[in-house]
């Protein structure tokens, strides 16, 4: 079984360089911390669990494939 933090991650990896267009501030920021944390070797929990209280099918994704597969993650979150 894929683990749904790790799975995050991975997807987050371009929007995490820098705001993109079509990616909501509160998105971006949240999974900024998630790379920081990661990167840091801190908790993530609170990272986490702040993406897991977003809506994945109300917040604002580009309409690509990495937008497609950041959604899928933001929906595996929220069931883990």
């Amino acid at each position: 079984m894929v683990d749904p933090v790790a799975e995050l991650r991975a997807v987050a990896g371009p929007f995490v360089v820098a705001l993109r267009p079509g990616v909501s501030q509160a998105l971006y920021k949240a999974l900024h911390r998630l790379h920081v944390a990661h990167v840091r070797g801190h908790g993530q929990s609170a990272a986490v669990a702040r993406l897991a209280s977003m809506d994945p099918e109300r917040v604002k994704v580009p309409a690509s494939e990495e937008g497609r597969r950041l959604r899928a993650a933001l929906c595996g979150i929220r069931s883990a």
